[in-house]
């Protein structure tokens, strides 16, 4: 419809008809690209590898419950937004406390952020900058 517009607008305007018009450039032909969105535990695991947690495969069934159950304590808390990440990695390090798993802050934040990407992206908002 735009071009349309356009075409009578400059056809209203008059043409000396002096000008031959240029050659139409071709766009270039792109390769095709494939992409593989992730979804679930393998965003949860790449997420996690981000982070700097390699977890095996047999751990990954363990830690996948503990993610969700993030997702509905984020949800259920009457914590204001801005304290609700912070309070989760402070739980994720009591909980690992003793275990050699987010036992550090460095680790439980990267656990919580892999959990949010990962099962409830609608908090998001919620990871500090």
């Amino acid at each position: 419809m735009a071009t349309v517009l356009g075409v009578i607008s400059l056809s209203a305007c008059g043409s000396d008809d002096s000008a031959a018009p240029g050659p139409t450039p071709t766009p270039a032909t792109a390769a095709p690209t494939t992409t593989t969105t992730l979804t679930g535990d393998d965003l949860f695991v790449q997420k996690l590898r981000d982070g700097g947690i390699f977890p095996t495969a047999n751990q990954v069934p363990l830690l996948t419950p503990l993610a969700w159950q993030n997702c509905s304590a984020l949800a259920s808390t009457t914590l204001p937004d801005s304290q609700k990440f912070d309070k989760m990695v402070e739980l994720s390090m009591i909980l690992g406390e003793g275990k050699n798993i987010f036992d550090n802050q460095v680790t439980a934040e990267a656990y919580m952020k892999a959990s949010i990407a990962a099962y409830c992206p609608q908090y998001l908002a919620l990871i500090p900058a």
